[in-house]
């Protein structure tokens, strides 16, 4: 029966590729993943799955083998999939792919389904090594991927060590182009740009020359003529130095000159300091990068010149003869002032000393960074991809006391040597500057000779300014050997801000314009490093945002603090103010008066509990900014005293003092002090104020005309103390007493007189004085002025007491006692009867005499003064008791310029304490002496024997260079001390 079933035709028999499917009791096409095949036990077809390592289409009939380089790692799969790197398949029917790790470790296949082992290699960014398999690339080296050796990335020189192959060891050393990327090719290991060879590819072949494209050329016939050039300039350069800093005539050489000289400093200190910024570890690119290689030479660095056209230098040698570049030009410098002593100044090297220290000193100081930078090299290190370290100028030196050679022991040796030979002239710098006041009082002509290069370019009150740029200069000259480009620009731009913010504070340079062209040329340095930070790649992101962070917090503690500092200043003047007495006074007509009241008060308040710690407020003195002087009445002074002379009201400046104490009202007390020939102001000059000053500075200050007439209305009426027309050292002191007591509020305007019978004044007793002080009486300013020099001077005269000044008061005679006479010379003196009898009176007694020029303006008795004196005098004279002859008295007159003149001014604005306590010195040095010139006796005729009737040249303030207690030390260095004090 089977065999005849066999026979008849099956519903259920199917096709190949399909299978009857029981659902739909229809034959169907077998779905991808599967095949058609005849059951055995049915002999009927079905659908079966693929096996792993195959594949099968749709309505196949058998499975089909997955090729190489893919793989079915289970049943049923309708395509083989791909061997994806790190692997491959190198058989039919893979159920999986083989791993490169297993061959090559870290290895790979560069492309997918990979079908043999010969396919596995080493991916980008590694390289293949027999011990370790494929190596992660290094900084410095070019990794394609491969089994080939890589090669040294562009601006790195890489090279197999001698242990190359063996286990556990690197095989490369790699080093970064730090001085040029050009001069390291991409290309393979060891291999330099054209012409050069060397660690790092430093140095160039013999017979080459470097050039600007990183390469080394054959010498050019010009090459050599640069260097020729630099040593025939260098020295013609260091003669002209000597030969302008060799005249004792520098201290009165023109501005001009001076604006010259000091624009060279500036130029040569921003070259050098250009240079140093060149030898930093930023890699500039071109054009910039040639144009501070070219700079480099006025830092010492030769390189430059083409010295390898000469001659094949080691870096030692070469380090070495930077550093003598410095000893050269000094030693050339001895030579050139031995040859010029020998020759101009007929062999007076003694006198010559201080021109051989200044042109010395001068050249350290213009060349002071090139000198500290050629010194540290070998602690300007650069740091390589691998654990080595080499000397940044001399990349073929390794850095420090393991790595480093001999050569780098001897550098490092000599380098801390130098430095600190810097180190000790800077410090010695600072050591003449520190002492320059105390050589200015023992007026040491040779100290200011010698050092004058310090001090010349700076205005006096600054004469230590010279401090700033030195310091600056060392610290630019030393941020090299900082580790990395960002340390080195940040610290750079520090050191450089903080210059600018000093010069634009104090205005140090002695030429005016000299300040704005340090200023710009500071910004525009400042302006070059913060662009330079483009050229920075750095790894340290998070150092530079934790230092922005820090700056932000800094700028709001800094604002913070100024304004608690501002908040506990307005609460403490509240109640306790800086200045217990401000003095309104006007130069011309009360200034000598105001610095007379001023010692007075100053020494009372010293006495006083409430006024100890207070000061007495002079404008000479304390007034820095005019910007703040309204700020010093209303906010800083307990007590305004004005000195109300002649012309005060017609003073606008004085107004707003005033405008201000007004306005502070009743907090500040004030008091007049009236002179004699003062007039209160009356309705119509009040109403018409406008008219008769100009107020319009005032305006800025938010003070208006109707407040000045106010405050005069107000004034006219004040009472106060009036100043008696004869003024005496006990009418000062009653009215100083009178302020300081407070007692001057219950005061009705009156007028202070001294005791008639006191003839002595503060300055000693009248019996036995030996040195009297004489002035116009009739002439508050003069008499103030006298009265000041006793003040003054006596303090100093502890040694010899008998040398204590003593103002002569009018009508007094000079006692036979007397040995010498300080005549205060003020116009119109020569008139006053008291003042030409005291002059007749120590011409009898033959005593010294010293004259005293009080006044800018004096007008000294030339020939036509003197011809107008002989008609004048008896006239004016003779009802005061006068009775001698004109010609007498034009003899005395010009007998006492015969004496150098000190001029002592306590009126002028620049009068500060510290010059009137110099020329108080002065006098007193003066009268120490005892070798002033002597009035000659008066002969029955009126004249010695021989002796001329006129003058024929006018008398003049000498300056004699043995005059050692004139303040001008000598003729040549008058104007630079005058200047300072």
């Amino acid at each position: 029966p089977e065999l005849v079933a066999s026979w008849l035709p099956d519903s259920r028999a199917c096709p190949p590729g399909q299978a009857y499917d029981e659902s739909t009791s229809q034959c169907a096409i077998c779905p991808t993943g599967t095949y058609s095949a005849r059951n055995e036990s049915t002999l009927l077809r079905e659908c079966v799955l693929c096996p792993p390592g195959s594949f099968c289409l749709e309505g196949g009939t058998s499975p089909v083998l997955c090729p190489k380089g893919s793989y079915a790692n289970a049943s049923g799969q309708g395509e083989c999939m791909r061997c994806l790197p790190p692997s491959y398949a190198d058989a039919l029917g893979s159920i999986d792919c083989k791993s490169c790790q297993l061959i090559i470790p870290g290895g790979t296949t560069l492309f997918a389904a990979a079908t043999s082992e010969d396919d596995c290699t080493c991916p980008e960014q590694t390289y293949y090594r027999q011990d370790s398999g494929c190596t992660p690339c290094t900084e410095g080296l070019s990794c394609p991927g491969g089994l080939e050796s890589p090669w040294q990335a562009e601006g790195y020189y890489a090279r197999l060590l001698p242990e190359y192959g063996m286990d556990n060891k690197e095989w490369f050393e790699i080093f970064k182009c730090h001085a040029d990327v050009r001069r390291c090719p991409h290309a393979q290991l060891g291999v330099c740009s054209e012409g050069r060879e060397g660690l790092a590819c430093t140095t160039c072949k013999a017979g080459l020359t470097s050039r600007d494209d990183g390469t080394c050329a054959e010498c050019e016939g010009n090459d050599p003529a640069l260097f020729a050039l630099a040593c025939l300039g260098v020295p013609a350069a260091v003669v002209g130095l000597y030969l302008l800093l060799d005249n004792d005539l520098v201290a009165k050489q023109p501005h001009t000159v001076l604006l010259v000289g000091i624009i060279g400093s500036m130029i040569m200190g921003v070259l050098q300091q250009l240079g140093t910024i060149a030898s930093t570890s930023i890699e500039w690119v071109d054009p910039v990068s040639s144009m501070l290689d070219m700079l480099m030479v006025f830092s010492f660095e030769i390189e430059v010149l083409r010295v390898g056209c000469i001659a094949s230098f080691s870096p030692l040698l070469l380090y070495v003869g930077k550093l003598c570049m410095a000893l050269m030009m000094l030693g050339f410098m001895l030579l050139v002032h031995v040859a010029v002593v020998l020759l101009r100044h007929r062999g007076r090297f003694r006198d010559r000393a201080p021109t051989l220290i200044r042109s010395i000193g001068t050249l350290l100081l213009v060349f002071q960074i090139a000198i500290a930078g050629a010194s540290i090299p070998p602690f300007e290190c650069s740091t390589h991809p691998n654990r080595f370290t080499t000397v940044a100028r001399y990349p073929t030196i390794l850095c420090g006391w393991e790595d480093g050679g001999q050569e780098w022991r001897s550098m490092a040796m000599i380098g801390m040597v130098s430095t600190l030979v810097v180190c000790a002239w800077v410090a010695g710098c600072l050591a003449v500057i520190y002492q320059m006041p105390r050589q200015i009082e023992k007026n040491n002509e040779f100290y200011m000779r010698s050092f004058t290069f310090l001090f010349m370019r700076f205005k006096p009150d600054v004469y230590w300014f010279t401090v700033v740029p030195i310091c600056r200069n060392l610290l630019v000259s030393l941020a090299p050997t900082l580790p990395d480009s960002t340390s080195q620009i940040l610290c750079l731009q520090g050191f450089q801000l903080l210059y600018v913010v000093v010069v634009a504070h104090y205005s140090p340079w002695r030429v005016r314009l000299g300040n704005y062209l340090d200023i710009t040329i500071t910004m525009a340095l400042l302006a070059f490093l913060s662009c330079a930070a483009f050229f920075v790649e750095t790894s340290s992101m998070k150092a530079v945002a934790w230092l922005c962070s820090i700056l932000v917090v800094f700028m709001f503690f800094l604002n913070a603090t100024i304004l608690g500092l501002a908040g506990f200043q307005l609460w403490s003047h509240k109640y306790r103010k800086p200045f217990s007495f401000f003095l309104c006074h006007h130069k011309a007509g009360a200034g000598a008066f105001a610095r007379l009241l001023k010692l007075h008060l100053t020494e009372l308040c010293s006495k006083s509990l409430r006024h100890r710690h207070q000061k007495v407020f002079i404008d000479s003195d304390d007034l820095k900014n005019l910007e703040f002087l309204f700020d010093y009445v209303g906010s800083q002074s307990e007590h305004i005293v004005v000195l109300m002379s002649e012309e005060l009201l017609l003073r606008p400046w004085c107004m707003g003092e005033l405008v201000t104490a007004h306005l502070h009202q009743p907090g500040l007390k004030m008091v007049p002090v009236r002179w004699s020939d003062f007039t209160r102001p009356d309705d119509e000059f009040i109403s018409n104020y406008s008219s008769h000053v100009d107020c319009s500075c005032l305006l800025p200050h938010n003070i208006t005309i109707q407040m000045i007439q106010s405050m005069l209305g107000w004034l006219r009426d004040l009472p106060g103390l009036s100043l008696p027309a004869l003024l005496t050292g006990d009418a000062v002191d009653h009215i100083s007493r009178n302020i300081v007591s407070g007692s001057f509020a219950r005061i009705q305007d009156a007028e202070v007189s001294a005791d008639p019978s006191k003839t002595a004044s503060k300055g000693g007793q009248a019996t036995g004085a030996a040195v009297v002080v004489i002035a116009d009486t009739s002439n508050t300013e003069s008499v103030s002025t006298a009265l000041v020099l006793c003040k003054m001077v006596s303090p100093l005269t502890t040694q010899d007491p008998s040398l204590t000044p003593r103002y002569l008061e009018k009508d007094e005679d000079v006692a036979e006692s007397v040995k010498t006479c300080i005549f205060i010379l003020s116009n119109g003196a020569f008139f006053e009867a008291s003042f030409v009898k005291s002059i007749i009176q120590a011409a009898r007694i033959e005593t010294m005499v010293l004259p005293i020029i009080a006044q800018d303006g004096f007008r000294f008795p030339g020939k036509e003064f003197l011809e107008d004196y002989k008609q004048r005098a008896s006239s004016m004279l003779a009802p005061h008791g006068i009775l001698e002859p004109p010609e007498i008295l034009v003899q005395l007159i010009s007998s006492l310029f015969k004496e150098i003149a000190i001029v002592f001014s306590p009126q002028d604005y620049s009068s500060t304490e510290e010059l009137l306590k110099v020329k108080s010195r002065a006098v007193n040095d003066r009268l120490m002496m005892r070798q002033m010139t002597r009035l000659s006796p008066i002969t029955l005729h009126g004249k010695e024997e021989g002796a001329s009737d006129e003058m024929t040249e006018p008398p003049v303030i000498e300056k004699d260079e043995d005059a050692n207690a004139e303040l001008c030390l000598t003729p040549d260095e008058s104007e630079l001390v005058t200047e300072l004090f």
